[in-house]
């Protein structure tokens, strides 16, 4: 029985944390390679990796590293200070 909890936690650890570093890593190397050539057929593979591995990412892990970094810029209103 506790060998196969272990197991379990295994998995989980796995879906939970790797699947959705796994795929903001390939995201990132995308957006380094468009970043240096422009888009390619590279940078379309790894973001098309990228999307696939993010269907199978669960938690709150994977919801975080999901967004987009232009939906989490802070805007200061009110001007500038004095």
């Amino acid at each position: 029985m506790r060998r196969s909890m272990k197991r379990r936690i295994g998995q989980l650890a796995i879906l939970v944390v790797g699947i959705p570093v796994a795929a903001w890593a390939l995201e990132e190397a995308a957006r380094r390679t468009e970043a240096k050539k422009g888009p390619s057929a590279t940078s379309r593979r790894l973001r098309q990796g990228a999307e696939w591995l993010g269907h199978l990412g669960q938690g709150p892990l994977a919801t975080r590293l999901r967004r987009s970094r232009a939906a989490t810029t802070v805007t200061r209103t009110g001007g500038p200070r004095p």
